[in-house]
């Protein structure tokens, strides 16, 4: 547990140290500013949305670093049985995923991929109250490291702004689970 907790933190420094990087190159450079609306299904769950924002830089023709901070839930389907009962309770996990990735950017597709963190925020019990009450519920640890993988395509609005529908895939390794989903996200050049 300690060696992966040391390699997130050197995923991390890296990404940090190679994103603080990009304002010192001086060639072709943007900074883009954007929203991103998502929907990803985990597993057997419903489709769940989502929310983000992100930053991306960057760095010559084709390459460049985004990082962003997404807010996600998920359904919990807990069964067990108390005197003889049995009881189903759905817990929602709410959690904040924050990437850090490479992109590859073309006329034709922009691929992005990179670690991602997975930040447990708390739960709500979204089942029957008249069944039974859920006191407590938590998740150990209360991070997680996964991996996001995106693919896109720019579609230019105006001068400033961009439409970048993508498709995602982001299996998150501690709590063994694949989101997998659409974003949509709009982003203005600053």
């Amino acid at each position: 547990m300690k060696n992966l907790k040391n390699q997130q933190f050197l995923i991390v420094g890296l990404f940090i140290v190679l994103f603080s990087s990009v304002n010192t190159l001086q060639a072709q450079n943007k900074t883009y500013l954007g929203i991103d609306f998502v929907n990803e299904v985990a597993d057997k769950d419903h489709l769940r949305p989502g929310v983000g924002l992100n930053i991306v830089r960057t760095v010559g023709k084709h390459s460049g670093i985004e990082a962003g901070v997404y807010y996600r839930t998920y359904i919990q389907s807990l069964s067990f049985s108390m005197a003889g009962h049995y009881y189903d309770v759905d817990i929602r996990e709410s959690h904040l995923s924050i990437p850090v990735l490479y992109k590859f950017s073309s006329r034709i597709v922009n691929v992005s991929a990179g670690p991602s963190f997975e930040v447990f925020l708390g739960w709500k019990d979204k089942s029957s109250p008249d069944e039974v009450e859920v006191d407590g519920y938590d998740i150990d640890p209360n991070y997680n490291l996964g991996v996001l993988f995106k693919m896109g395509k720019d579609i230019k609005l105006s001068e400033k702004l961009v439409f970048e529908p993508e498709l995602r895939f982001n299996p998150i390794f501690g709590l063994e689970r694949v989101y997998i989903g659409l974003g949509l996200k709009l982003k203005l050049d600053v």
